[in-house]
């Protein structure tokens, strides 16, 4: 289930929501009943925008709500660059991501990450330039 979104772009810039993926749910997404929430990029960025950050805190915010018991980061590149350089971007990525979680009082030992790279073989777009924030109950 798409619960939230965010584009994150370039340094500075403002954020902007994205359409929500047909039927609600992206490809490889979680059970339906499982929260999930989307953290977009520009290629070859890391930038957390501030609505990012917001969508991060209140990740935040409802696993501590609802008693979570972990919070899983996927990150994903896009097919741009190299296979090495989009693997190390995905693993900043869940990193930063995972860094705000933390600011926002979630404790380190409840989230994975899970740096996955690059995703897709020519699709460059920003479905495959994100972070998948997934709250386990």
């Amino acid at each position: 289930m798409l619960i939230g979104a965010a584009l994150g772009f370039g340094s500075g810039a403002g954020a902007q929501t994205p359409p929500a993926a047909p039927s609600g749910a992206a490809p490889g997404a979680a059970a339906a009943d499982t929260p999930r929430f989307l953290i977009y990029f520009n290629e070859f960025s890391a930038y957390l925008s501030p609505r990012a950050k917001s969508i991060i805190a209140g990740v935040a915010k409802k696993a501590k709500a609802t008693g979570a018991k972990a919070i899983t980061v996927q990150a994903r590149a896009s097919a741009t660059g190299t296979v090495q350089t989009n693997k190390y971007l995905a693993m900043t990525r869940a990193s930063i991501v995972a860094d705000e979680l933390e600011a926002d009082g979630v404790p380190a030992a409840m989230i994975e990450q899970q740096p996955i790279g690059q995703t897709g073989s020519s699709d460059s777009s920003v479905f495959n330039r994100r972070v998948d924030i997934i709250i386990q109950h």
